[in-house]
């Protein structure tokens, strides 16, 4: 089924944020949850030391239902289809908005391609479509403005 996302900003500023899974898609995720001031706790049996020396809670576990409580929203960067089709049901039941990284048939909402400079940010979405045009896109996007508004 095709999905139709609605591109909005919403405020994250001390939110809770879970992120199941701890590998190099979870850190990266993270790093840009944390740039938006979001409260981000990771949740994976085996996290990334990079993960674990960010300064953030994890949790060292199998994810269970239960452990949603709490968040606003979940991004799962597990790639295991069964697993995610499993949090997707979860999150919906526990009233968690959820993301499954790189699967947007999945995805209750998707992330667009985020350039961010002081109080201005500018966002790339595709739908969920084709990523790698939305983020050529804000590199495009990244450079005319730095070239041409953020000059000092």
């Amino acid at each position: 089924m095709k999905k139709n996302f609605l591109p909005i900003s919403i405020n994250i500023e001390g939110q809770k944020i879970l992120i199941v899974g701890g590998g190099e898609s979870a850190f990266k995720k993270l790093k840009i949850l944390q740039r938006f001031g979001a409260e981000v706790e990771v949740l994976a049996i085996d996290v990334s030391d990079e993960i674990k020396q960010s300064g953030i809670k994890y949790f060292e576990t199998a994810y269970q239902k239960k452990y949603l409580t709490g968040y606003l929203m979940l991004y799962s960067c597990t790639n295991n289809y069964e697993l995610d089709k499993q949090i997707l049901s979860d999150g919906e039941k526990m009233g968690v908005l959820v993301n499954i990284h790189d699967k947007p048939e999945l995805c209750q909402f998707v992330s667009p391609a985020i350039y961010k400079n002081g109080k201005m940010t500018v966002a790339v979405a595709s739908n969920g479509e084709d990523v790698y045009e939305s983020i050529r896109l804000r590199n495009k996007i990244s450079e005319f403005l730095t070239d041409n508004f953020h000059k000092n």
